[in-house]
């Protein structure tokens, strides 16, 4: 699954929402990451699921449907119950093969069984349990689900199912638990005139009375619940043959144009990854299926040969799309198509282990990404992924990647940056470790020998580790299985000769003292002269370890910012570092920004030292350099709103910008890199935002034209464009850009209309924006996105709209992330007074056992509010200095 959160390459557009959990302590007597099973609210082991039969019937118009399922069983010992998964589900009746008498049917709605109990013991053995039942569609991602879009002839309805975490129990009853693996047979009788969709290739049609057929399903492999796929609606479907297997993109009828990016994309990485993991893909297809609206939690959901995205993080419509748009559909669609294999083919076991699918998917998305696109540089972009990481890790509700979770409410908080982000980062730092092909070659035997079963972490470990010389286990134990960030201190330095020593020390990165009580992590570091010698080590707890170079001159920790840990300089050195920015690489002059900022920001470094190293920004940096810089100041901005100094501030951080601007300007250049394009939108949102005239008036004479004349902006600029002008937007302007939303020719222009009518700096606009969102005009499921927008700029009142309306706007949000969405609002705040507010809506909106987003958004509310009293005064200190 990818996260509903815009990436590197929209930061400076949105900010990311924190779908974050609370920290579970690692228990010394149960093996490294798990609980006992009594300690997970889990089905009896009983009885296990072998085979599916569901027979289902969906009335869309009505949003309900009609099913049956008989799913052949084995009973390992006796036992008068059989328990499984059941939601939202009225089960009409039940039977069991060999058995006259009909069970009792209980249900429990808060762990969300059905219990069949017989008054005779059911023996050991294979049996088949038969069940008629009913249940509803939803008007949100979860279960089977509809979406509604517009058509030239009028409203259209599409159904599609979304099971991940678990929510397979909705639509049907099961073992809903990723180790319950079985097959499923799906026959799903459907209009005639539409396109019915699983996981695998129709194997049978016939045509029934009154403009229906029904449509029988090839037999799965065995896989587990989650990844079960049914999708019906008017849709058109482009394909090819690649390496035998038939991969499509589905759409609604009239989007195939939109579609070729997303299939020329699959075709290329399907090849690339039936090699890398030396196993093909083992269906016989693989559709890429796109669905309007969107979602909190989510964009993208990886089910086994059929794999849903939300449209506007696959189709490419060229009339509109940037090249944001571009890199963002690639690497979703690389992601989700990872999991075909981790995650799909071998599953973790329990949720304990979720990052064996997110964390390996993340980092797949970006290799296979910069070996067909090394021009987008993915693996200098991550950073900025790793940074983000970072920052939730050193703060309280931090978490270790390997989390014992014991319920679903617990597992759906374990879908965040921890074990997205981090885990790719960790990945990226064991692969540098163990070196390339060793690497691939542990992955390689895990997948052969995991293949169609479940795993754990440390069966990954061991794979990786048989017959190396270089041992991961205790460097992956230290960073999976506690929380925090590592940080690498040079001691000292000294030049004698031809040759350098230094003297590391091991420490820890924490925004809050209490976010961890790791102390101790074994931290590989690779130590560089610039345009010299290097050498590595590992470097561990505060003893000193010496290192010894040859060569004398700029030295870098971390050297080509390949492991997860924050480096920190001497003051000499942090000083000559920034006398020789211009000379780094790409990487390690990112890898400097981010830990000079980020140590800046807890008082580790003085602010001066990180406005020095600003103050050297070479003019040409590489474009995602400048992006992040871009991206700094902005939030810098951010901090200083309502504050007098602002004006100073924009005065000196618009100059550095405008320097950078001035190289690249409005328009593509000739052979300029793609890059380049991400850079340009930052410059001028951010230069728009400060009120630099110069950009505001180009912005406004581009809109007016634009109005005349749609063709006149180029889709590389447009939403730029459109952004500047929502942002200090009047009533007129709002009005203009709302008639556009609801006349725009897709559904994905119409969503990108809906998102700016919210991000006015005008507070006014921002309430009829709010009352928008539930004035039933936008869909349910885009609704809730504007209100999220909205809380970017003005979070007290986007959480006073979302408390005073939750009874309507929970409607509009997955059952499992509910407890996510208004925490959510905060996660740009400043405001320590709206922590309050939170806390009185979580006393009774939110479990205490999914509070895991509400810790980690007071927490970073606390954060802002601190560097903003205790750090801006250095900035405003450090420009009223003369300078040269």
């Amino acid at each position: 699954m990818r996260l509903a959160v815009v990436r590197r390459l929209m930061l400076l557009r949105r900010a990311v929402p924190a779908y974050l959990r609370v920290a579970l302590l690692l228990l010394a007597a149960i093996a490294p990451g798990t609980l006992l099973a009594s300690e997970r609210e889990v089905l009896p082991a009983t009885v296990s699921p072998q085979h599916y039969r569901i027979e289902l019937t969906p009335d869309a118009g009505s949003l309900t449907y009609h099913a049956s399922v008989s799913i052949d069983i084995l009973v390992h010992r006796a036992t008068h119950q059989i328990v499984l998964n059941s939601a939202d589900i009225v089960i009409d009746s039940a039977t069991l093969a060999g058995q006259r008498a009909a069970p009792a049917i209980s249900y429990d709605a808060k762990l969300q069984t059905a219990s069949f109990t017989w008054q005779r013991e059911l023996a050991a053995g294979a049996r088949t349990l038969r069940l008629a039942y009913h249940g509803k569609i939803y008007q949100q991602a979860s279960g089977l689900f509809a979406l509604d879009y517009d058509t030239p002839h009028g409203k259209a309805r599409a159904l599609f199912t979304q099971f991940e975490n678990a929510d397979a129990r909705r639509f049907v009853p099961c073992w809903d638990e990723p180790d319950r693996k079985a097959t499923f047979e799906l026959t799903a009788t459907v209009p005639a005139d539409q396109m019915a969709l699983s996981n695998m290739p129709i194997a049978s049609t016939d045509a029934l009375p009154g403009d229906f057929k029904r449509v029988h399903f090839a037999v799965t492999p065995r896989m587990s619940s989650y990844l079960l796929f049914f999708g019906l609606g008017d849709f058109e479907r482009v394909h090819r043959d690649v390496d035998g297997v038939d991969v499509g993109v589905v759409v609604k009828r009239g989007d195939t144009a939109s579609a070729a990016y997303a299939l020329e994309a699959a075709a290329r990485i399907l090849p690339y990854y039936n090699d890398y993991f030396a196993t093909p893909y083992p269906l016989p297809k693989l559709d890429l299926i796109a669905g309007p609206g969107d979602s909190q939690s989510f964009s993208a959901m990886e089910n086994w040969g059929a794999i849903f995205y939300f449209e506007r993080s696959v189709l490419i419509d060229a009339r509109i799309a940037t090249e944001s748009d571009r890199q963002y559909a690639y690497l979703v669609i690389a992601h989700e198509m990872a999991h075909q294999w981790f995650g799909d083919l071998v599953t973790m076991a329990w949720w304990d282990d979720l990052w064996l699918n997110e964390g390996f998917a993340s980092w797949m998305e970006s290799k296979v990404t910069d070996h067909f696109h090394p021009d987008w540089n993915m693996s200098l972009q991550e950073l900025g992924d790793e940074q983000y990481a970072m920052q939730e890790d050193a703060r309280d509700g931090t978490h270790p990647i390997i989390t014992p979770v014991s319920d679903i409410l617990q597992a759906s908080g374990d879908f965040d940056s921890i074990t997205y982000l981090k885990g790719a980062a960790v990945i990226r730092t064991l692969e540098s470790y163990l070196g390339e092909d060793a690497f691939r070659a542990g992955v390689r035997r895990y997948m052969r020998r995991y293949a169609y079963a479940n795993s754990v972490t440390d069966d990954l470990w061991r794979e990786m580790d048989r017959g190396s010389a270089r041992p991961v286990t205790q460097i992956a134990h230290d960073l999976t299985l506690q929380a925090g960030v590592p940080m690498v201190s040079e001691a000292s330095l000294k030049c004698q000769g031809a040759s350098s020593s230094v003297s590391l020390s091991q420490g820890r990165y924490a925004i809050d003292a209490d976010s961890t009580q790791a102390r101790l992590w074994h931290v590989p570091v690779m130590v560089a002269i610039v345009g010299g010698s290097s050498a590595s080590t590992i470097v561990s707890g505060s003893a000193p370890v010496p290192l010894e170079l040859r060569g004398c001159g700029t030295l870098i920790l971390n050297s080509g910012q390949t492991a997860y840990f924050r480096s920190r300089y001497a003051p000499a050195e942090l000083t000559n570092i920034a006398a020789h920015y211009g000379e780094l690489s790409p990487d390690d002059q990112l890898g400097v920004l981010n830990d000079t900022s980020s140590l800046a920001y807890v008082g580790l470094e003085p602010m001066a030292s990180l406005l020095d190293l600003i103050q050297n920004f070479p003019a040409g940096a590489d474009p995602v350099v400048a992006t992040a810089l871009v991206g700094l100041l902005a939030d810098l901005d951010r901090l200083y709103d309502g504050l007098p100094a602002q004006a100073a501030f924009r005065g000196y951080a618009g100059g550095i910008l405008n320097r950078i601007f001035a190289r690249i300007g409005w328009d593509k250049k000739p052979g300029e890199p793609d890059n380049t394009a991400l850079l340009r939108s930052g410059l001028i949102e951010t230069l728009g935002r400060f009120g630099d005239a110069s950009v505001l008036t180009e912005a406004r004479r581009r809109f007016d034209q634009y109005l005349i004349d749609v063709s006149s902006l180029d889709p590389a600029t447009r939403l730029t464009v459109l952004h500047v002008i929502a942002v200090r937007a009047d009533e007129r302007t709002w009005d203009q850009l709302h008639a556009m939303a609801k006349s725009a020719r897709t559904e994905i222009e119409r969503q990108q209309l809906y998102d700016l009518l919210a991000v006015p700096e005008n507070a006014a606009l921002t309430r009829r924006s709010l009352e928008l969102a539930l004035s039933g005009e936008p869909p349910p499921t885009v609704a809730p996105d504007i209100i999220s927008t909205a809380s970017e700029r003005h979070p007290r009142e986007a959480l006073d709209f979302a408390i005073a309306h939750w009874d309507r706007i929970s409607l509009m949000i997955e059952p499992t992330t509910q407890a996510r969405f208004v925490p959510g609002l905060l996660r740009g705040a400043f405001d320590p007074s709206l922590i309050d507010k939170l806390d009185a809506f979580a006393q009774e909106h939110i479990p205490p056992d999914a509070r895991q987003d509400l810790r980690k958004s007071e927490a970073n509310v606390r954060y802002l509010a601190q560097v903003r009293q205790d750090r801006l005064p250095q900035i405003n200190e450090w420009l009223q200095q003369p300078r040269r």
